[in-house]
């Protein structure tokens, strides 16, 4: 048992809010939605059913127009070069080593969905490297400074564990049975660190880090508001309309491949058969005539309307069709960037988010590798995130201007090689820097 460890005492938790609740529900609806439960009522016997899933297609356009590639990072030297050099590079190595890229790229969908995305951020003694665990919203309740509602004083966290997981991070022979799932509940403010465990407390001591440890990205969250809101939020409607004006058109089609065959003035239908050959014996001033489910411009409509719907779709959620290549005629770059200026826009909105993101997940990461790994970075926190174009460019075009830019002193060679694609600016600067000593 930790030497803190106080079973016998009670601690008192945040209870769980009604917002939390609320927004809880609201998570859960959208994931559904987002997966493909997108119809309100449960089929009629013999219905067709037709889900064409745009929520997931937009989503993911969006999050690949603000990831098209890795972001890399600068860090602006307040001093020593060496350090800031050095800290660019410990940055970058975590960065690969760990797949935050890639994981980068799964919470810019998972905000998109459901509002908000959290990681938390903690330094792992036995390999001497930080973690960054992606972790779901819905475990999480704040606290915010009266009148700062964006910063945060306390986090609570709930989850559940089994005996043999809680021993293997606490340690102890604390929980006699393995297989069971405790519910836990940790507490962070900037100062403390407590652990619950069915209400029990068994962890209470200094925060080890001085912060926080956990970073959440909220989705384009309201100027009052701390959390954020779903991009799905207005496409729900016109989703389900296309999901059903989809099945209705589809159905007919399906019934004018099988022709339905009106008999008038006939008492029964005996013998009566649809088919290559049939040759049918009809009553005197009797009729029967095949049903033309595609005549008189029926289907025409169907698909107006139908087109009026993605038309809906696209521009509310400011990705023109052009997004997907297929302009439908042949412009110029300049026309294209004017045609996909809504979805630009959108990008920087959330690149703006990812900026803030980034200042406190890198800051945090520093601090790490300096208080526990003993890298000597010289205190330095700040970065610099390092975006690459939304649009593809002239590749011959980039570099002239990285050139430029560089040799007028606007910009750093750093920076160039990250605009122009470089993974690891910091490492290729020191090759460089090599290859000019070994030459000379």
């Amino acid at each position: 048992m930790p030497q803190n460890a106080t079973p016998s005492a009670t601690h008192t938790t945040l209870p769980l809010q009604d917002e939390d609740r609320v927004r809880l529900r609201r998570y859960d609806e959208l994931s559904s939605f987002y997966e493909g439960a997108q119809w309100t009522s449960r089929p009629l016997p013999g219905e067709f059913r037709l889900t064409v899933n745009y929520a997931r297609a937009l989503i993911r356009k969006v999050a690949a127009y603000v990831f098209p590639a890795p972001v890399t990072f600068a860090v602006p030297a307040s001093g020593d070069q060496q350090q800031a050099t050095r800290a660019e590079s410990v940055l970058q190595e975590i960065i690969v080593r760990r797949s935050l890229s890639q994981l980068d790229a799964e919470l810019a969908v998972e905000s998109a969905v459901i509002g908000d995305a959290a990681v938390k951020i903690t330094w792992r003694a036995d390999e001497r490297r930080p973690i960054v665990a992606p972790v779901h919203p819905g475990t999480l309740s704040v606290l915010t400074s009266v009148g700062q509602p964006r910063d945060i004083t306390a986090v609570w966290q709930r989850y559940a564990m089994t005996g043999a997981e809680l021993n293997e991070v606490i340690g102890g022979e604390l929980w006699i049975d393995p297989v069971r799932r405790y519910q836990i509940v940790e507490q962070w403010t900037a100062d403390r660190w407590t652990l619950t465990v069915d209400g029990q407390l068994v962890h209470d001591d200094a925060n080890p880090y001085g912060w926080i440890p956990y970073v959440i990205l909220a989705n384009n969250p309201r100027p009052l508001s701390f959390w954020g809101e779903s991009d799905l939020v207005d496409l729900i409607d016109v989703c389900r309309e296309l999901n059903a004006r989809m099945s209705v058109l589809a159905s007919v089609l399906q019934l004018s491949g099988a022709p339905i065959a009106v008999l008038e003035n006939v008492d029964g239908a005996e013998g009566i058969r649809v088919g290559p050959g049939a040759r049918w014996e009809l009553p005197r001033d009797s009729k029967a005539y095949l049903l033309d489910l595609l005549g008189s411009g029926g289907v025409s409509l169907h698909v107006d309307y139908i087109n009026l719907l993605y038309r809906a779709l696209h521009d509310l959620s400011e990705t023109p069709r052009t997004a997907f290549g297929d302009s439908g005629r042949t412009i110029s770059g300049a026309a294209l960037e004017v045609e996909v200026q809504p979805l630009i826009q959108k990008v920087a909105r959330k690149r703006q988010q990812w900026n803030a993101f980034y200042q406190q997940r890198n800051a945090r990461l520093l601090d790490l590798f300096e208080t526990f790994g003993e890298y000597d970075l010289g205190g330095l926190r700040q970065t610099e995130a390092l975006w690459p174009p939304v649009l593809p460019s002239d590749r011959d075009a980039a570099v002239r201007n990285a050139v430029a830019l560089v040799d007028a002193g606007i910009q750093s060679r750093y920076s160039a090689i990250a605009s122009l694609g470089g993974t690891d600016p910091g490492g290729e600067l020191s090759r460089i820097d090599s290859e000019r000593e070994s030459s000379t």
